[in-house]
C-alpha cells in the first residue's frame, strides 16, 4: 500500500539535495507517430499510395491499384525502476531529500522512454531498411549535411501537410558547433504555440529550416567507433512510438518482510517503437568533438594594381 511518509525531523538543507548529473529524459515526447493498443500489442498504419483513374463509361471491376494502407503489429516491453529508502533515512528525511528520491526515479523513467526511440531509430537505419546516411564519421557536422537530410525527407512530400514534423537530436557539442553559422544561431526556440513540448524540450530545441533540433545528453549518442557518433533526423510518421502505460509518479510502499522495514520507491512504464518509412529516415554520422571549431571564412581576394 502506498503511504505518505511524514517528516519527523525537517533538516535545513541549504537550496537542494545535490543530484548526480544525468539526463532528464522526456526529450523525444511528441516526436513521433502514435499507434492503436489493444492489450499488449501496438499497430502502427502505414499510409503508401494509391492513384486516381479515368471512368471510361464501361461497365467493369474498379481497377484497385494497390493496398494504400497497412499496420505493423509490435508486442509491448514493460520496464520499471525502483530503489530502496531505509528507515533511517526516511524518518529524517525534510522535503528536499524526498523530492530528489522521486527525481532520480522519474528521470530514469523518462530516460527509458527516450531510449526506446533511439533505439528503434538505430535498429532501423542498421537493419538494411534502406535508411541512408549522410556522412561517413571523419568531417565535422556542418549545416549543409543538415540541409541535405532535410531536403532528402522534404523531397519525399512528407510536409506537404505545412506544419513543422520532422525532428533531429544531437549532441550538445554539435549544437555549439552549428551556433557558429549565422542561419543556426538566428534561428527561434520553440515557442508556446509548439505544445505538446514540454518546458525542458522547448529550452533544448532550435527551429530552423522547417527541423525541430533537439539537443540531447552525451549518453544518447553512440558511433561505429571511438571517433565519430550517428544522430538521426526523422518524419514524425515514419517511426512509431507508444507508451500506453507510464507511470512516472513512483509509488512509496514500506516492506515489512525486508530487515529494518524499508520503504520501495517504484514507478514504471511499457512501451515500443518501430521504423516505419526508411525514407522519412537520415543518419548522421560525423566526429565526435571536444570543443567547437569555427569554420573557415570564405574571403575574395583584390587583385593587385
Amino acid at each position: 500500500m502506498s503511504i505518505q511518509i511524514a517528516a519527523w525531523f525537517t533538516e535545513k538543507i541549504k537550496d537542494k539535495v545535490t543530484v548526480q548529473f544525468q539526463a532528464h529524459g522526456g526529450l523525444l515526447d511528441g516526436t513521433m507517430m502514435s499507434g492503436d493498443t489493444q492489450a499488449n500489442t501496438v499497430k502502427f498504419p502505414i499510409i503508401g499510395r494509391t492513384e486516381v483513374y479515368k471512368l471510361t463509361g464501361a461497365i467493369e471491376r474498379v481497377p484497385v491499384t494497390g493496398t494504400g494502407l497497412t499496420t505493423v503489429q509490435l508486442t509491448m516491453d514493460d520496464f520499471e525502476a525502483s530503489d530502496w529508502w531505509r528507515v533511517q533515512d526516511a524518518y529524517k528525511a525534510g522535503p528536499n531529500e524526498q523530492a530528489a528520491l522521486v527525481t532520480i526515479i522519474t528521470a530514469a523513467i523518462r530516460r527509458k522512454r527516450d531510449k526506446i526511440k533511439l533505439d528503434a531509430l538505430a535498429t532501423f537505419a542498421s537493419g538494411g531498411a534502406g535508411v541512408i546516411t549522410i556522412g561517413n564519421g571523419t568531417a565535422v557536422i556542418d549545416i549543409i549535411d543538415l540541409e541535405q537530410a532535410r531536403a532528402q525527407i522534404a523531397g519525399t512530400g512528407a510536409d506537404d501537410t505545412g506544419e513543422v514534423q520532422v525532428f533531429c537530436m544531437l549532441p550538445a557539442m554539435w549544437m555549439s558547433q552549428l551556433k557558429f553559422y549565422k542561419e543556426f544561431s538566428d534561428a527561434q526556440w520553440v515557442g508556446l504555440d509548439n505544445s505538446p513540448f514540454s518546458k525542458i524540450q522547448r529550452m533544448r530545441t532550435r527551429t530552423w529550416s522547417g527541423v525541430h533540433y533537439i539537443e540531447g545528453p552525451d549518453e544518447y549518442f553512440a558511433g561505429k567507433d571511438g571517433t565519430s557518433l550517428y544522430a538521426y533526423m526523422w518524419h514524425h510518421d515514419s517511426i512509431g512510438a507508444e507508451t500506453p502505460w507510464n507511470k512516472e509518479a513512483p509509488t512509496i510502499t514500506q516492506e515489512t518482510i525486508m530487515q529494518g522495514s524499508p520503504y520501495l520507491v517504484k514507478a514504471g512504464l511499457g512501451g515500443a517503437a518501430v521504423g516505419i518509412q526508411a525514407a522519412g529516415v537520415k543518419r548522421l554520422d560525423f566526429l565526435k568533438i571536444a570543443k567547437p571549431v569555427r569554420p573557415a571564412v570564405l574571403t575574395d581576394e583584390i587583385p593587385a594594381g
